[in-house]
């Protein structure tokens, strides 16, 4: 094999290695644009519904429930974090 084809060879695996990094690079961020319109639309979806726009199809309900679920645990939650960072511990001295 001459000098110049072992060059041209390696030069071709770079640019092919390149060619998938750029791509996988590609892939990740528009995997991440996916999930984050896919958290847009199910958060407008989900206020859709909790003001009586839309309804939820069968399938979809028991996610709905456990949506609703943890909203609420997440309220009471917030409440109790209030409550305890409003309260002031009473002196010791």
């Amino acid at each position: 094999m001459r000098p110049g084809q072992l060059l041209e060879m390696l030069r071709d695996r770079v640019v092919h290695r390149s060619q998938i990094g750029k791509r996988r690079l590609d892939r990740a961020t528009t995997r991440r644009r996916l999930d984050e319109a896919l958290l847009v639309l199910g958060r407008r979806y989900r206020a859709l519904v909790r003001e009586g726009q839309g309804e939820v199809p069968g399938p979809l309900s028991k996610w709905m429930q456990d949506v609703a679920s943890l909203e609420a645990r997440l309220e009471e939650l917030d409440r109790e974090l209030s409550k305890l960072e409003d309260e002031h511990p009473s002196s010791t001295t």
